[in-house]
């Protein structure tokens, strides 16, 4: 995460701001949170829902009064997009670990699966 200048809203941010700040793969929601909190020197700082450090993607933060307001972003729709690798696993079963097998898969019956399905 990388705020450069902040000083536009530097006298908004005690008042209360949201944030969309762009979270970056290995941070947790609190790391960010937490720097945010040193950066602006600021006690009170929320966000609308963790994301998994292992996710990146928009973590919506507020400062001071607008926490109140987080209820309306927690409760948006949201949508999540992944990439993943068939008959590839692990020995933890997410990316934590290195691929220890790929196991051969015949894609034509997936996509017949998937086209039965639909």
């Amino acid at each position: 995460m990388k705020i450069t200048d902040y000083s536009q809203f530097k006298n908004d941010i005690n008042d209360g701001i949201i944030l969309p700040i762009y979270k970056d793969l290995d941070w947790t929601s609190f790391d960010v949170v937490k720097k945010v909190k040193r950066m602006f020197k600021i006690p009170k700082v929320g966000h609308a829902g963790t994301l998994d450090p292992k996710a990146t993607g928009l973590l919506i933060l507020a400062t001071g009064k607008k926490t109140k307001e987080m209820d309306y972003f927690i409760n948006l729709e949201k949508e999540y997009t992944g990439t993943i690798c068939i008959g590839a696993t692990t020995a933890s079963f997410d990316t934590e670990t290195e691929v220890n097998s790929n196991k051969p898969i015949d894609t034509n019956s997936i996509v017949t699966g998937i086209i039965n399905d639909i």
